[in-house]
């Protein structure tokens, strides 16, 4: 699917918020995926929210290229680690994540599973599944210390529609070829 069909079929998405509560957040995890790729970034975007349900922090991949299209290469620039630095910066006091939750368009690797395990975000929810890379589907392959400090948190799929978890796809998969390379080459 080219990236401006996935344009107009995202921006003609309208959130069924009954049937799926997660939609309206979850679409905007797309509209960020998005933005990642038209930087150059793989196609992943988060989305971090407060207790109170208020948008806390937002944010995208940015292995390739900073948020400003500085191109700059940072490892560890994935979307989820992106959001994380910018929320642990800007609010040093916050000692609990109790009641946050964390969405993000795609499946969570290992790296971010863990930081997210570490950070203590209550729930982290994905839009679609990365069938590659994925981790939570696979947790049960953390090691024992990994899985004892994450019991007390959910990490699921989000209760989006299909239309959105195949827009997520399409979006990563823009790019994921050459960037992929990219990394191989490394």
């Amino acid at each position: 699917m080219k990236l401006e069909e996935i344009k107009s079929r995202l921006a003609s998405y309208r959130p069924d918020l009954e049937r799926y509560p997660d939609d309206e957040v979850a679409r905007l995890t797309l509209l960020l995926a998005l933005e990642a790729v038209e930087k150059g970034n793989f196609g992943i975007g988060c989305v971090l929210v407060g207790p109170d349900g208020s948008l806390v922090e937002q944010g995208f991949n940015e292995v390739f290229c900073r948020a400003d299209g500085v191109p700059l290469f940072r490892s560890g620039a994935h979307g989820e680690m992106v959001v994380m630095d910018r929320f642990e910066v800007k609010h040093p006091g916050v000692t609990s994540m109790d009641g946050y939750r964390l969405y993000t368009s795609l499946e969570s690797c290992p790296m971010c599973m863990t930081r997210l395990i570490c950070s203590g975000v209550s729930v982290v929810l994905h839009v679609a599944d990365d069938l590659e890379g994925g981790m939570v589907r696979n947790k049960h392959l953390l090691p024992p210390v990994w899985q004892k400090m994450m019991k007390p948190q959910i990490f699921a799929a989000a209760r989006c529609s299909e239309e959105l978890r195949d827009l997520s796809r399409a979006i990563l998969m823009s790019n994921v070829a050459e960037l992929n390379e990219k990394l191989l080459t490394r």
